[in-house]
């Protein structure tokens, strides 16, 4: 199975209800990751996209575990550490919200959404964290040599 099959679909809605429960998550059974963190990491993308907005309410535990077939300290988990990482609040009664931006530097969020992307597509065509993080190495010297180039044409 690829890992979140529909993120166009959840690029494209505009709150959580539209997206059905395959759409917010799906266990990807190839990952490293524990369940925990592979939810905890889609919440983050979701909200670093915007597909979820500011204020817009989160699927209460007892639901989103019974429509992932995940247990329920699974979910609360993962929504205990996207409350850490100040992504969401929850307010007691009423249920987990999107977080406002708090306004930090955090200027790169939405390319950090794009490589994780990027990551779990990798991952999807079988590479390992080991090849992903050598492939990207590569790039990256790639690119800096062709910026060093083009900043010094007499290297030519």
């Amino acid at each position: 199975m690829k890992p979140y099959p529909h993120a166009t679909a959840a690029r494209e809605a505009t709150t959580p209800s539209e997206l059905g429960p395959g759409d917010l998550f799906a266990v990807d059974e190839n990952s490293d990751l524990p369940i925990w963190a592979q939810l905890r990491n889609r919440f983050t993308f979701l909200i670093r996209t915007g597909a979820l907005k500011e204020g817009e309410q989160l699927p209460s535990v007892r639901s989103l575990a019974a429509s992932a077939h995940i247990n329920y300290n699974t979910v609360a988990r993962a929504y205990r550490d996207l409350e850490l990482a100040g992504l969401v609040v929850s307010l007691r009664g009423r249920g987990m919200f999107v977080q406002a931006a708090t306004g930090t530097d955090d200027t790169t969020a939405d390319v950090d959404a794009i490589f994780e992307d990027c990551i779990r597509q990798y991952r999807a065509r079988g590479m390992t964290y080991e090849d992903i993080a050598g492939h990207l190495d590569d790039i990256l010297l790639s690119v800096r040599l062709s910026a060093e180039k083009d900043a010094d044409p007499q290297r030519s």
